[in-house]
């Protein structure tokens, strides 16, 4: 799809010459399909979740992501998750107490919302969790609870990287154009990217 995104691009800057007063430039649309993406997400895995919670701590691992689905604003999944050398923290008169729990397996059901911030260039990811299933030790316990909890309603970071800009040459000239991501939005079946292009020409 990039590659088709990039073509397109030089096609255009060949055919047409850029002009010395531009209008305001409109932001580029750039649509993902819902079947893309969940290529995309598989190729991911395994995903470490960093916790940084004061309830829980170990090793917290997306195993497996299914059944995408895209609506306006949001994304809807289930995932496999499996944590391990999980330990429950607490305090009890003033001195931290780790219980060890061991591993566990769960299923969860989630509606995700979706925000991208786009002066730090960060798409937050904040999930919902509707349907839990689950096994090993302490599964339906408290760590299964505490863990639950962890994700439930929390914002998840994740860093967007720029475009690597387009360049092609039209007649003398050599055409550079930029883009910076100023929106991501989750649409029926797609997720839309906005960038923003900045044209540059040289001799």
């Amino acid at each position: 799809m990039f590659l088709f995104f990039r073509l397109a691009f030089i096609a255009l800057f060949l055919c047409v010459s850029v002009p010395q007063q531009a209008a305001a430039v409109e932001p580029i649309r750039l649509t993902i399909p819902q079947s893309v993406l969940a290529q995309i997400t598989q190729a991911l895995l395994p995903l470490d979740i960093n916790t940084h919670s004061k309830s829980v701590d170990g090793d917290i691992t997306i195993i497996n992501i299914s059944n995408l689905r895209l609506t306006d604003g949001h994304l809807a999944c289930r995932l496999h998750l499996a944590g391990n050398n999980l330990a429950l923290m607490t305090r009890i008169a003033g001195h931290e107490i780790r219980l060890k729990v061991g591993s566990i397996e769960l299923d969860v059901s989630t509606v995700a919302a979706l925000r991208f911030d786009a002066q730090q260039q960060i798409l937050y990811i904040k999930p919902t969790i509707n349907k839990v299933a689950g096994s090993g030790s302490g599964a339906n316990g408290e760590i299964g609870k505490a863990l639950i909890a962890m994700l439930n309603g929390r914002e998840f970071p994740i860093n967007m990287q720029q475009f690597d800009p387009f360049i092609t040459e039209a007649g003398a000239k050599i055409v550079t154009v930029n883009t910076k991501i100023v929106n991501i939005e989750a649409k029926p079946k797609t997720i839309q990217l906005s960038l923003l292009p900045s044209i540059s020409t040289q001799q």
